[in-house]
């Protein structure tokens, strides 16, 4: 009984420990890879971020100068029009009436029944 135990004790011990390797110690040059990565994708980001302000500024430049041009080509009044036009269908789009002064005093519209 007890031969059996020790080799059941021996068998076991090969088998399930066996298997287990010790890791190799370069844990300084994967600290330096790491640092190394770190930085590279710090500095990438840092050149992704610089094209896309300049992107970013170029494209309101021109709309600027599109809107100045628009601008140019319109009259005063036209562009007042305009203005007004915009607001109302921003009010219509957003679900608000108009102020309850102008509703007021608007003239009513005829029907044509009487």
């Amino acid at each position: 009984m007890k031969m059996l135990l020790k080799l059941f004790l021996i068998f076991s011990f090969f088998f399930f420990h066996s298997p287990v390797f010790s890791q190799d110690n370069n844990t300084e040059t994967s600290k330096e890879e790491k640092k190394k990565d770190v930085e590279s994708a710090r500095m990438k980001r840092k050149v992704d971020k610089k094209k896309w302000k300049e992107k970013r500024e170029q494209e309101k430049r021109e709309a600027k100068t599109v809107k100045a041009h628009e601008k140019k080509l319109q009259t005063k009044e036209t562009r007042k029009r305009m203005k007004k036009n915009r607001q109302k269908a921003n009010r219509t789009n957003q679900n608000k009436k108009q102020f309850f002064l102008i509703r007021l005093f608007k003239p009513k519209p005829r029907t044509g029944a009487w």
